[in-house]
């Protein structure tokens, strides 16, 4: 079960019918400050009972009102939710509620008449506005909202309605239920009962002595007659006030054996407390009991869930707010956003984007109708500025789209048999930088002094950023082999004219013309900075020299390259024929010449290096080829790792 669809009218910024549709799992809303994100949230709090920021109660803003001269306040305003979704218990439970298209309706109308400071309103389910309305059946629907400014630090210390009595209390449900049903104490309960009896009795304790002294100078102000007996103890009794008094401490990671190094939540940082909120609140969701107090259906309202944290954090965060929607069939999370880091790290069927305009339209970026070799490019083209450099664990560099787009899957086999939590680029924190181009010397000098030795310039010795920082360039040895032939308009010499493709390989290779390779010595002398070399010419090429790559990489070729209407190509002839030859059992010379032709074609604009990364990579993760990564990459991500790089590298 879930919400699919939501309508509103006369609401907040919806003067006109208003129609959002959502997906089950995980949904980001992205649009423009006043689009109206927060008014969708709102729309939805005011239908269900929200069990963390209390009732959403109608106020006279929530009537719609043009900003214009002498516009009229909306006299009403309605809501609608549909859900789709539901299986066989859900349908019986929302019977009421289900018409005929198996989807069941929630509906909420009130009139801009404040009465006593209430405005009048009514609910119902179904199709019917007469039809009575069960209010028990919302509490069958949690629903949890986050607002964009948190107190974490106090939802979290001890206190009435506390998160962590919410949570205790939901984890034992069950055994409380019984305990009441049998007339016997909790076993925390009991815990507690049996410390204040020890409190009190034990000698050794001041409690003891100064709870005589308050009697006994009681007795001796008022006699015996009128005198009182005392006890000196921790005033909670029962498991909602043990719950209640509770209260959450951290260390600043998973190290801490002793209790004596936790500390109060003042000291953590808002980033890190939000985070331990959202955790909170996420374990109590992802509960899953038998119990018929649970709810049936549960609902995660989210504003601007990047509040506080760096984009690392912000990924970690989205990925795990999706993983919970998505494994848990009866959860539903609803983000809003303004943070290109969490709109470039979701694919696009969960994005929905709001337009800001007098009458605001959503649009579900999954119902753009885009075919899949342009969603998947965009999933990968989406990018946030690269002042994400700024807040990395660790940098790569790279020249283009193509190596941006493969390099995370390419770190996957790097990293595959390291500790858990260093096998991606997205656990260690590392951000690939795509700089659109040879820019390295006006990016690395954030990390390193840069000193060649033709430089003009005398060298510029600053302060740099003490993060781990690797390039990686191709070598671009020259395009053409050149020869010398006699010179006919001067006889007796000869001139240099351009001759057949040079094609590199061990005991053929040349030197680059890349301007780039003479920065490489200068970045080697600094403490966190590297520039990694391809070893024959560019990405493509060297990625083909490895193992039996080439082999899928003609595969790709030939599914990519345009299919004529009549005659059959000879390009996907020759290329599906190179996919099935195993490329490890030929010379160097002919796995270069077939590197050859893969670029040629690769460079070609019927394909473009974007879209054959994007494909490639593809290949690569979802039938787990047997791909070998260049020694240049593997050394550079083994840099950015802060892991063990070969000394002569």
């Amino acid at each position: 079960m879930y919400l699919c669809k939501l309508k509103a009218q006369g609401f907040r910024c919806f003067d006109n019918t208003f129609e959002v549709e959502f997906t089950d799992g995980l949904n980001v809303i992205v649009g423009e400050n006043g689009a109206g994100k927060t008014a969708i949230i709102s729309s939805i709090r005011q239908l269900f009972q929200d069990s963390e920021s209390g009732r959403y109660s109608i106020s006279s803003d929530d009537f719609f009102s043009p900003f214009i001269a002498g516009g009229k306040t909306a006299l009403s305003f309605s809501i609608s939710a549909e859900f789709d979704g539901l299986d066989v218990e859900d349908k019986v439970a929302f019977l009421p509620w289900v018409g005929a298209s198996n989807t069941a309706l929630l509906t909420l109308q009130a009139e801009n008449k404040e009465i006593r400071g209430r405005f009048k309103k009514i609910i119902w389910g179904g199709s019917s506005k007469s039809s009575q309305f069960d209010p028990e059946l919302i509490d069958l629907i949690q629903c949890i909202y986050l607002p964009p400014l948190r107190d974490a630090e106090s939802k979290l210390s001890n206190g009435r309605q506390s998160r962590l009595s919410k949570l205790l209390k939901a984890l034992n449900r069950k055994q409380l239920k019984q305990c009441r049903e049998n007339d016997t104490l909790h076993p925390l309960e009991e815990k507690l009962k049996d410390f204040n009896t020890s409190l009190a009795t034990d000698e050794k304790l001041s409690i003891k002595k100064a709870n005589g002294l308050i009697t006994d100078n009681l007795t001796k102000a008022i006699g015996h007659h009128f005198g009182q007996k005392t006890s000196i103890q921790f005033a909670e009794s029962d498991f909602t006030k043990i719950a209640e008094s509770l209260t959450l401490l951290f260390f600043p990671d998973l190290s801490a054996e002793s209790q004596e190094l936790f500390r109060d939540l003042s000291q953590n940082s808002l980033g890190f407390n939000n985070l331990l909120y959202i955790a909170s609140i996420l374990a109590e969701l992802t509960l899953d009991e038998d119990d018929e107090e649970q709810p049936l259906f549960k609902l995660l309202l989210i504003e601007e869930p990047e509040a506080h944290l760096h984009p690392q954090l912000q990924i970690r965060l989205l990925n795990h707010l999706k993983s919970v929607a998505e494994d848990n069939k009866n959860v539903q999370v609803i983000v809003t956003t303004h943070s290109t880091v969490l709109a470039s790290s979701v694919e696009l069927e969960s994005i929905i984007h709001l337009s800001k305009s007098q009458t605001p339209v959503a649009t579900p970026l999954r119902t753009c109708g885009l075919p899949p070799t342009s969603s998947q490019f965009i999933n990968r083209w989406l990018d946030v500025t690269k002042s994400n450099l700024l807040f990395a664990s660790g940098v790569i560099l790279v020249e283009g789209i193509a190596e941006q787009m493969i390099l995370p899957t390419l770190a996957r086999i790097v990293l595959k048999d390291k500790k858990e939590g260093w096998k991606n680029l997205e656990d260690l924190g590392i951000s690939i930088i795509n700089l659109n181009g040879i820019y390295f010397k006006h990016f690395m000098q954030l990390y390193c002094n840069i000193k060649t030795t033709d430089d003009a310039e005398e060298e510029n010795v600053g302060q740099n950023i003490p993060v781990r920082c690797a390039g990686l360039t191709d070598l671009d040895p020259p395009k053409k082999l050149t020869k010398q032939i006699p010179d006919p308009e001067n006889a007796g010499k000869t001139k240099e004219v351009s001759g057949e493709d040079f094609i590199p390989y061990e005991g053929s290779m040349k030197e680059g013309t890349n301007h780039a390779l003479k920065l490489v010595d200068s970045i080697s002398k600094s403490t966190d900075a590297r520039l990694f070399v391809s070893k024959y010419k560019t990405l493509e090429y060297d990625l083909a020299m490895e193992g039996n790559n080439a082999a899928l990489m003609s595969e790709v070729i030939a599914s990519l390259w345009p299919k004529p209407k009549e005659k059959e190509s000879s390009v996907i002839k020759e290329f599906t024929a190179m996919s099935k030859i195993d490329w490890t059992k030929k010379s160097r010379k002919e796995v270069a010449e077939v590197a050859h032709k893969i670029l040629k074609r690769i460079d070609d604009d019927n394909i473009g290096k974007g879209i054959f990364a994007q494909v490639m990579t593809d290949k690569i993760k979802n039938e787990g080829f047997n791909f070998i990564v260049p020694e240049y990459i593997r050394n550079a991500i083994l840099w950015a790792s802060t892991l063990e790089v070969p000394e002569e590298a």
